[in-house]
């Protein structure tokens, strides 16, 4: 989109990626293979969202010149005082919005020998209760499978639900800058910038950890952010001379 003095790119994106095994290389926590090995499961039944799986992307960008000053809207015969102060300006900004990675919530325990088990819904929201740091999930969402109870047992239960059963912390940040133009000759001018990363200091936080739904206490709690040390505000000044 483009109007005067405006130029902006607004980007989204729908999607929606699944697999049948975890990937080291993407940072997210989905399980692994239960029972690659054991006939009639094998790995089709751990098929589920990818690590890397994003249902919403959303993306702004663009610059705005503010329409004040000399051959601008507003103020175009203002005096050079004037001209000093309030002509020049202009802004851009980056904005993204994206929700969260999926996650795997296993079992407490072991529920048979040489297989894995992820953890299965009682019918409570996982994001229900603080939905916060301190508790991300809620533990009373998840409970265990039974138990094997027979060697070469056919029924599956014990393998428990299926995985990615809930998605982590979104991605929301703003980063944006402002500046203004001092002309000194046709090809001379000098520029001061004031730029902002992450201008609302709205911390990306990290999966939660501690996936033991029996530790109430400690259960999904979030101990860093994504970008540590560099996820907080970060301020910086500019002056330029172009010639």
């Amino acid at each position: 989109m483009c109007a005067t003095g405006l130029n902006a790119l607004v980007s989204y994106t729908f999607s929606k990626t699944r697999t049948d095994a975890g990937d080291a290389l993407s940072g997210g926590a989905v399980g692994g293979f239960r029972a690659a090995g054991i006939p009639g499961w094998g790995i089709q039944k751990d098929m589920a969202l990818a690590p890397f799986d994003i249902r919403h992307a959303l993306s702004a960008s663009g610059t705005y010149e503010l329409p004040f000053g000399n051959s601008r809207r507003f103020m175009s015969g203002s005096n050079r005082a004037a001209e000093f102060l309030l002509g020049n300006w202009a802004t851009n900004w980056i904005l993204t919005l994206d929700t969260g990675q999926p996650q795997t919530i296993g079992c407490t325990k072991s529920t048979g020998s040489g297989t894995g088990c992820f953890a299965l819904y009682t019918g409570v929201d996982p994001y229900s209760g603080p939905h916060n740091v301190q508790q991300y999930y809620n533990p009373a969402a998840f409970r265990d499978p039974p138990l094997v109870t027979t060697i070469g047992q056919t029924d599956f239960s014990p393998l428990g639900g299926g995985n990615t059963q809930v998605i982590g912390p979104p991605i929301r940040r703003l980063d944006f800058s402002v500046f203004k133009s001092f002309p000194l000759t046709e090809s001379k001018r000098f520029e001061f910038r004031a730029e902002s990363f992450n201008l609302t200091n709205t911390p990306t936080f990290a999966m939660p950890g501690s996936l033991n739904f029996l530790d109430t206490k400690n259960f999904a709690r979030i101990r860093s952010t994504r970008d540590a040390p560099n996820d907080a505000r970060e301020l910086q000044f500019a002056l330029k001379f172009y010639w």
